[in-house]
């Protein structure tokens, strides 16, 4: 079997990491970029059928090099500054990352007439406050500039898929977790306070826990878009559909000590501030019936929460 290749520009978080190696599995050569040298060294170590490279998303030359040597079949971005709070204080910063090394990418692609499938990471940040589930037909009214930059991003991967016949994908991504999340978002903060909660007897603060969201996991989730992948180019939703508050996943992972969270959690503020969304349900089945996938979204919830904390307990 030929083995194809795979780039991944800005792939060191979980979604790069994880899609990487599910391509090893599907027999691809894949290559990871990051802009440090510090990161490339320490994921070299950890993962070492992958294969680093060192890119700055803003040099179209070297963009170019990388892609004529490599020939690629797969290009995935997800690279840009991630963090719709940070987007406030650092908004140039982020539509740079989001939009501009999107489309230096894309125009890439075309200049030098590469026949690759392109696949964008976009956010459901795009959508703001939306009264019942969001569709892909649904409004996009951004809150913050990292919203407003995904936006823009995901217009350009569908009108350049549109005007220049490329064979481009916008994945929206929403709440996903994994091992390899970092600690300083929600749900691996969740587990560890119910764990230092249980060993010290140690409490935590938290913002507004009635604010609901469906929490996928990245594993399902990869192997979902490569089965995306596998059909015509187009706009798709990644979720799970199962919305739970962070009240009730608090509950899930203080039970899994027979604790209560009330006893535990200090909740500091009760309101949403006007950047903020309460709920976050989607219509994501609509998407997998169009192209006659099968959904394997078994972690979720209760178990999600449960899987992060075994792994935490048993954490070097």
């Amino acid at each position: 079997m030929k083995n194809f290749s795979a780039i991944i520009i800005g792939g060191t978080g979980q979604y790069g990491i994880l899609m990487g190696q599910l391509l090893l599995k599907k027999n691809y050569k894949v290559y990871i970029t990051t802009r440090f040298n510090k990161k490339k060294k320490k994921f070299k170590k950890d993962f070492p059928k992958l294969k680093f490279l060192k890119l700055n998303i803003y040099d179209k030359q070297k963009i170019k090099n990388i892609f004529l040597k490599i020939k690629p079949k797969l290009i995935f971005y997800f690279a840009g500054q991630s963090s719709p709070q940070l987007s406030f204080k650092k908004k140039s910063e982020t539509l740079k990352s989001n939009y501009l090394g999107c489309k230096n990418v894309l125009d890439l692609i075309l200049e030098n007439n590469l026949n690759s499938k392109f696949l964008n990471a976009t956010s459901s940040e795009m959508y703001g406050h939306i009264f019942g589930k969001i569709n892909l037909s649904s409004p996009k009214k951004p809150l913050n500039p990292y919203g407003k930059a995904k936006k823009k991003a995901f217009n350009l991967v569908k009108n350049y898929r549109e005007k220049n016949k490329m064979k481009n994908y916008n994945a929206i991504l929403f709440n996903t977790e994994s091992f390899l999340r970092k600690k300083n978002f929600l749900i691996p903060k969740i587990c560890l306070a119910a764990i230092n909660a249980n060993k010290y007897d140690k409490k935590t603060s938290l913002n507004n826990i009635l604010v609901s969201r469906e929490w996928n996991w990245c594993e399902s989730q990869c192997e979902l878009i490569y089965k995306f992948l596998k059909k015509k180019p187009q706009d798709f939703i990644l979720s799970n559909g199962k919305s739970y508050s962070i009240k009730k996943m608090l509950t899930f992972a203080f039970e899994y000590f027979n604790l209560n969270y009330k006893n535990y959690i200090k909740v500091k503020n009760t309101t949403l501030n006007k950047n903020e969304v309460l709920y976050k349900k989607t219509n994501y089945k609509n998407c997998l019936r169009r192209n006659k996938i099968k959904a394997n979204n078994k972690i979720f919830g209760k178990k999600l929460i449960y899987k992060m904390i075994k792994f935490y307990l048993n954490e070097k």
